[in-house]
C-alpha cells in the first residue's frame, strides 16, 4: 500500500513539473485565440517597441482587430497613429472618426485628443469642441490635460464685440486649475503671466507676471521665454535690458520656435559689445536654470 501511495505521489509530481515548465501563452498566441485585450497589447508592443524597430503594418493589423472587437483603446491608438502619420501617411478625418468612437464609448483621453483636433484642424468646430473639454474637466486623469486646452482656447477667443473677458478671467481659473492638478503642464505658467500683465480677474501685476514667465521659461515652454523676453524690451515694463531678452529669443529658438529665432538674430545686429557679452552671461544663466548644462553639445 505504501509503495502504490509513493508512485501515485511521484507521478502527481512529474505532471507538476511538466506543467510548471510549460510557458505561458505569448501576447501573439492570447490576440491569436480572439482576446481583444491581448490584441491590442500586441499591436501597441509592435508599433511602439521598448526596442527595435516598430513593425506598424503587423502593429496596426492588431490594433484593428481589437478595435473591431470591440477594445476602445484601440479605436484611441488607431487615432494617435493616422493623427500622427505612424507608419502611414497622416489622416486626420480618419484620426477623428477612431477618437469619436473611443470618446463615444466614455474614453476621455480620446475626448480630449478629439476636442484639439476639432480646434486646430477643423474650422467652425470650436463650441464642439469647448463641450467636449467641459464634459471631462472633473475626470481625474484628462481633467487637468482638458483644463489647460480649455483654458488656451478661451485665453485667446475670449473677448466678444462687447469688450467682455469673462472667458479670458475663466482662462486664469483653469490654468491654475490645471497647475495645481498636474505641475508638468508647464504651458500653464505663460497663461497665468498673461493674466497677470493683463489684469485678468485682479490688477495689473507685472512683477506676477514675469515670475510666472519665469517659472515657464525654467521649464523649457518656449512661449514663456518669449513673453519674457518681450516684457524686457517693453518701456512700460521699466528698465529694458536687451542681453537679457536676446538670451531668452535665442534658446526660445533653440527649442524650435522659428520667429523666437528670427528675433534673436535681428537683436544681435543691434546689440553693442557690452550687450552682448551680458546676453551670454544671462544665456549661461538660464541654461543652468533650465538643466542645460546636462545636455549633449
Amino acid at each position: 500500500m505504501l509503495r502504490v501511495c509513493l508512485l501515485a505521489g511521484m507521478v502527481a509530481l512529474s505532471g507538476a513539473a511538466v506543467s510548471a515548465q510549460t510557458p505561458p501563452p505569448s501576447l501573439r498566441e492570447l490576440a491569436e485565440t480572439g482576446d481583444p485585450v491581448a490584441a491590442f497589447e500586441y499591436g501597441y508592443s509592435l508599433t511602439f517597441p521598448e526596442d527595435g524597430e516598430p513593425d506598424t503594418v503587423t502593429g496596426r493589423y492588431w490594433l484593428i482587430q481589437a478595435a473591431n472587437a470591440g477594445h476602445q483603446p484601440a479605436n484611441h491608438m488607431l487615432g494617435i497613429v493616422y493623427r500622427d502619420g505612424f507608419g502611414v501617411e497622416a489622416d486626420i478625418d480618419r484620426a477623428r472618426a477612431f477618437f469619436e468612437l473611443a470618446w463615444q464609448a466614455g474614453d476621455s483621453a480620446a475626448g480630449h485628443d478629439l476636442a484639439e483636433l476639432m480646434l486646430y484642424d477643423y474650422s467652425d468646430e470650436r463650441d464642439g469642441a469647448v463641450a467636449i473639454l467641459e464634459a471631462i474637466l472633473d475626470d481625474a486623469d484628462t481633467g487637468p490635460m482638458a483644463s489647460l486646452t480649455l483654458a488656451e482656447t478661451l485665453m485667446f477667443d475670449g473677448e466678444d464685440d462687447s469688450g467682455d473677458q469673462g472667458d479670458a478671467v475663466r482662462a486664469v481659473t483653469l490654468a491654475r486649475d490645471a497647475l495645481d492638478r498636474d505641475p508638468g503642464l508647464v504651458r500653464a505658467h505663460y497663461l497665468l503671466g498673461i493674466g497677470a500683465a493683463e489684469g485678468l480677474g485682479g490688477p495689473v501685476d507685472q512683477a506676477a507676471a514675469r515670475l510666472a514667465w519665469e517659472a515657464g521659461a525654467e521649464a523649457g515652454d518656449a512661449l514663456a521665454l518669449i513673453a519674457l523676453a518681450d516684457s524686457w524690451l517693453d518701456p512700460d515694463w521699466g528698465v529694458n535690458d536687451r542681453g537679457e531678452a536676446m538670451a531668452l529669443y535665442a534658446l526660445a529658438g533653440e527649442l524650435g520656435d522659428d520667429q523666437a529665432a528670427d528675433l534673436a538674430a535681428d537683436l544681435a545686429e543691434d546689440l553693442d559689445d557690452a550687450e552682448t557679452e551680458r546676453a551670454g552671461i544671462r544665456r549661461l544663466a538660464w541654461e543652468s536654470r533650465m538643466g542645460w548644462q546636462a545636455m549633449p553639445d
